[in-house]
């Protein structure tokens, strides 16, 4: 049985009309479990509401603001921590490359453009080569191959996709 708009009837206060308050009666007259809730929310709703003692919210204000300072505090000090630790360890990683620099930045300057200029030359003979075998090799595959390269390549892409969009979705409901 579908007990949802009764239950939003009786637990939302706002005006019913004549047709949802007769359902709403019928309901109850056969529904334990409704009646039930009828019951706890006519309870609910009559029973006295407590006050807080005098000075109550003077007080929670202040033990409130002391807590925002605590916390300030406690998050200024870790941060610090924090970034002193990390200082620490990066100055330890580098301090083998700072002192190379610090006896001798010539050197260590001729060092890095020596292997920036090597690496420059590789990419340029690697580019050579790769364009040679974009040459070559058309030659020597059917184009049936590529066709089915690309159709492999295509399906994997769409495995892809749809392992990601299985894995992301957000399960909705109960």
């Amino acid at each position: 049985m579908n007990h949802r708009p009764f239950e939003d009837w009786m637990l939302e206060d706002q005006a019913m009309t004549a047709k949802q308050k007769r359902e709403l009666v019928t309901h109850l007259r056969t529904c334990t479990q409704c009646a039930a809730l009828a019951e706890v929310n006519l309870a609910l709703g009559s029973a006295r509401v407590a006050t807080p003692a005098e000075g109550f919210a003077d007080r929670f204000q202040v033990r409130l603001a002391a807590q925002r300072q605590a916390q300030r505090k406690r998050n200024f000090w870790g941060f610090l921590i924090l970034v002193i630790s990390v200082m620490t360890v990066l100055m330890w990683l580098a301090w083998p490359i700072l002192k190379v620099v610090l006896d001798s930045p010539v050197a260590f300057l001729s060092s890095w453009l020596s292997r920036l200029l090597s690496l420059w030359f590789w990419l340029q003979a690697l580019g050579q080569a790769g364009s040679v075998l974009l040459r070559v090799i058309p030659t020597f595959v059917p184009p049936y191959a590529w066709a089915l390269v690309a159709f492999t390549l295509a399906g994997w892409s769409l495995l892809w996709v749809l392992s990601i969009w299985k894995l992301t979705k957000i399960p909705q409901g109960v």
